[in-house]
C-alpha cells in the first residue's frame, strides 16, 4: 500500500490569479454598432414614468435601417469604382501611353506592363517600363 501524502503539501496553498479588467473597447458613434449602443442606453436611462413614446421609437429604428442601408450602398459604390477603374486600366495593358512625370518638363513614352491598386482600393497606378505612374499624369494612350 503507498503512503498517504497530505493534500496540502502536494497543491499547496490557494492563491488567486490576479485579474486584470478587459479594455474597454472604443465604439465609433457613427456606425451602426455605435447607433444601437446609443439606443440602448437611452432606453435605459429612460424614466420608467415617462417612457418613450413609440412614434420616437419607431423613428429612430427607421434612421437606425436609413443608416444601414446607405452604408451598404456606399460599400457598393466603392466596390463599382474599382471594378471600373481596374477595367479601364486592364485595356492600357500593352498599350504605349505619355506621362509627364512629377517635377519634369519633358514627358515620357513606355508600354504599360501592369497595374496596381493602392492598399485602401482608392487609387490605381500603371507600371510603364519598370516605374510606376499614378494614371492622372497619363496624357496620351497609342496602340
Amino acid at each position: 500500500m503507498p503512503p498517504i501524502t497530505d493534500p496540502a503539501a502536494v497543491t499547496g496553498p490557494y492563491v488567486p490569479a490576479p485579474t486584470t479588467p478587459a479594455p474597454k473597447e472604443q465604439t465609433d458613434i457613427f456606425s451602426s454598432d455605435g447607433f444601437l449602443k446609443i439606443l440602448a442606453g437611452q432606453i435605459k436611462g429612460q424614466n420608467p414614468l415617462e417612457p418613450m413614446k413609440d412614434t420616437e421609437f419607431i423613428a429612430q429604428m427607421a434612421q437606425f435601417s436609413q443608416l444601414e442601408q446607405i452604408t451598404s450602398l456606399a460599400k457598393d459604390m466603392k466596390a463599382l469604382a474599382l471594378s471600373g477603374q481596374l477595367s479601364q486600366g486592364a485595356s492600357l495593358i500593352g498599350r504605349t501611353v505619355t506621362y509627364l512625370p512629377e517635377g519634369a518638363a519633358v514627358p515620357q513614352t513606355g508600354t504599360v506592363e501592369s497595374l496596381r491598386v493602392s492598399g485602401d482600393g482608392r487609387g490605381m497606378s500603371l507600371v510603364v517600363g519598370g516605374v510606376e505612374v499614378d494614371v492622372k499624369l497619363v496624357q496620351a494612350v497609342g496602340p
